[in-house]
Parts: C-alpha cells; sequence; structure tokens
C-alpha cells in the first residue's frame, strides 16, 4: 500500500517533479520502498509454502494412516479386506469432521489479517480523539444556531500538537453580509475556514452556523471529479442535474467560452486548465448552485485582476443575497466586501480584530479651499466695482 501511494503521488505530481528536475529523487525513493515490499513478499510465499505443505500432507497422510495402522490384523488373518476398507472410510469420515480448522485456516488468516487491520484503523481514530481532547481540554463543537446568523463565541484554534493559533475569535456574520478576513502567513486563515467547515476540529469555544442554509467552500485549488466536464461543472449534483443550456451560460460568464462545446469530454480536468480556468470554473459552480453563504480561501489568487473584478461583479450582481465570507490578502478585495477583519500575530495566537475604514483625505478644490477662493474672489471684484465708480 505505501509503494502505490508513492507511485500515485509521482503520478500526480509529474509536472512539478519534472519542471524540478526531481527524477533522480523521486526513483532513489521508489527504489528504496521497492525492497520492502519485496521482502514482505517473500515473507507472504513463504507462509504459504508452510500453510501449503501442511495442508496438503494432512490430507495425504489421512488416507495412510489406517492403512499402516490396520495392515498387521489384515496381513495376520484377524481382519478381512472388507474390514480395512471399513476402517479407512471410517477413519476418513471421523478425519474430514476434525480436519474443519485446516480446511478453513487459508480462510482464517485473510480474516485475521483484515481484523487486524480494521483494528488499527480503529485504535488510530481512538488515539486521534484523544488528542483532539488532550490539547485544550475542551473541544470544539460546530452545528446550528438558533438564529440564521453565523456565530464565533470564544473560539480557539489549535495546532494538533496544542499551540494555539487563533485565539480569543469573536464575531457574528449576518445574512448577506460580506466579510473579508485578512493576515499574514501563518496567522491561520486557512484553518479558520476549515473550523466552519467541520474539518478541523483541534480548538475550544464554539462556531453556530445558521439554522438553514446552503454552505458552499472554495478553496484556492477547487476538486474536480474524475468524468466529464459535465459531470466536474455539476459538481457536487449529478451531472444530469442541469440542462445544457444552463451549463454553457455558465461557462460563458464566467469568462470559459472556450469550453462551452467540451461538455462532454473525458479528462483529467484538473491537469488540463489552468490555475485561473479551475477558479472560474468554482465561480460557474456558485451560479449553479445559487448557496446562501460561501466562504472562499484564496479563490481568486490565479485571476488577474480584471478577471478578479469581472468575477466579484458577477458574484454581487448573481448572489446578492448570499453572505460571503472571503478569506485572502490580495489588494483591492475589501472593496467587494462590506467590512475586513485582520488577524493580528500574538505571542498567544492570532487575534482576529477589525479594521477600520480609512479617513476620507481631503482633495485641492475641497469645499472649504473652494468657499475661500469664492470670498477672495468675491472681496477683490468689490474692490474693483469700487475703484471703477
Amino acid at each position: 500500500a505505501d509503494f502505490r501511494f508513492r507511485l500515485v503521488r509521482v503520478r500526480e505530481e509529474s509536472e512539478g517533479i519534472a519542471l524540478s528536475r526531481g527524477e533522480t529523487d523521486e526513483r532513489a525513493g521508489l527504489d528504496s520502498a521497492l525492497p520492502t515490499v519485496i521482502r514482505v513478499w517473500h515473507k507472504v510465499v513463504a507462509r504459504m509454502r508452510h500453510l501449503t505443505a501442511l495442508w496438503t500432507g494432512y490430507g495425504m497422510l489421512a488416507w495412510f494412516v489406517p492403512v499402516v495402522v490396520a495392515a498387521p490384523l489384515y496381513f495376520g488373518g484377524a481382519m478381512t479386506l472388507g474390514g480395512l476398507m471399513q476402517v479407512v472410510s471410517a477413519f476418513g469420515h471421523v478425519q474430514r469432521a476434525l480436519s474443519w480448522f485446516i480446511d478453513n485456516i487459508s480462510r482464517y488468516s485473510e480474516w485475521s489479517a483484515s481484523v487486524r487491520r480494521v483494528a488499527g484503523f480503529a485504535d488510530a481514530l481512538e488515539a486521534l480523539e484523544g488528542d483532539r481532547d488532550g490539547v485544550t481540554g475542551d473541544v470544539m463543537t460546530v452545528a446550528s444556531g438558533g438564529d440564521d446568523s453565523l456565530h464565533l463565541r470564544g473560539l480557539d484554534i489549535a495546532y494538533p500538537d496544542g499551540s494555539i493559533v487563533v485565539a480569543g475569535a469573536e464575531g457574528e456574520v449576518k445574512p448577506g453580509e460580506r466579510v473579508l478576513v485578512m493576515g499574514e502567513s501563518g496567522t491561520g486563515k486557512s484553518t479558520l475556514m476549515r473550523s466552519i467547515a467541520g474539518l478541523w476540529p483541534w480548538g475550544r469555544g464554539s462556531i453556530e452556523l445558521p439554522a438553514d442554509g446552503k454552505f458552499m467552500f472554495l478553496p484556492q485549488r477547487p476538486y474536480l471529479p474524475l468524468g466529464t466536464l459535465r459531470a466536474a461543472l455539476a459538481y457536487p449534483s449529478p451531472a444530469d442535474a442541469f440542462d445544457d443550456a444552463t451549463l454553457r451560460t455558465a461557462l460563458e460568464r464566467v469568462g470559459l467560452p472556450a469550453l462551452v462545446d467540451r461538455l462532454d469530454e473525458d479528462q483529467r480536468w484538473d491537469h488540463t486548465l489552468s490555475g485561473g480556468e479551475l477558479q472560474k470554473l468554482a465561480f460557474a459552480r456558485l451560479l449553479l448552485q445559487r448557496p446562501d453563504w460561501i466562504v472562499m480561501d484564496e479563490a481568486t489568487a490565479a485571476l488577474d485582476e480584471n478577471s478578479q473584478h469581472m468575477l466579484m461583479e458577477l458574484l454581487a450582481g448573481e448572489l446578492s443575497g448570499a453572505a460571503l465570507i472571503s478569506i485572502g490578502h490580495r489588494p483591492g478585495l475589501d472593496q467587494y466586501h462590506d467590512r475586513t477583519l485582520v488577524l493580528v500575530r500574538g505571542e498567544e495566537g492570532a487575534r482576529l480584530v477589525r479594521k477600520p475604514r480609512p479617513a476620507t483625505k481631503r482633495r485641492r478644490g475641497a469645499p472649504s479651499d473652494v468657499g475661500r477662493r469664492l470670498a477672495q474672489l468675491f472681496t477683490k471684484g468689490r474692490g474693483r466695482a469700487r475703484s471703477r465708480s
């Protein structure tokens, strides 16, 4: 399994490996993992050889033992040939009745191996649960709240080792509100999104989700399932959930007209499309799914400024009633949001604070300056009129 995982990983990251000229290092890693597979396979072959020898030998001896035991009686005249055959037959019946374990030992070994794997998985889950409970003494809870807003209450987000990354997060996001979360790299922006999604259990406090509302999460690199472009675009809905006209319109509106006639092509679209095209496809999904709550994590990082402006304006027009929580640090994102929250790094973890709106600077020609100039002109005009009179 480990060797297969390495092979799949090399296949998935083949382009990055080739760009980094890392073929030699990857080959060395695969060569170091292959001897383990060979060694384990030799152990399996040896065990199977021993098991087959035991099984076959036991079956062959079952026919020779009664003959050898009863042969002296037969040759001594104390037993007829029919009696000898009866002894052999009776011994065979008893031997088969007592051979259940031998006949099923191969299936028992397979069952035992499966049980060990499942037991190991269960032990790992229990250890993970224990690590989560032991991080802070409390457990972060993510559940539906009593109203239609999203609340962060006393939220401390931790790493698995117990160190706090986000401390004392408090906040509320109302329906239809658009909030931008910014901060330095490593302050826990993406971890906050995972916590809202319920994918990050480490920490304490609570996240109260709206009682009713459809959520949709947009990571920086969206996931595309294997199959046709139609299935990737309609995901997580079935491929036939939308008609062709709706799918084509969504692609055109997000700036992907070249894909309109390729809905039924079956390719590795996550490798075929560029990073910007993948993010545009994620926005097309939003137009199709029409969620009530949208959480984006650097969902426009691979786009140019014009494409970002076009998609954010499209989002504001088509899904004006949806609440938006954006996580990013690109300049200019705050103009598409109602307010901005900043994760400020601290010794005990990053704090979530509200970013004040910049004060508008008074430009030249502001009303006060204009008033003074008009007053000066008016004074000069009166002086000239007096001199003429």
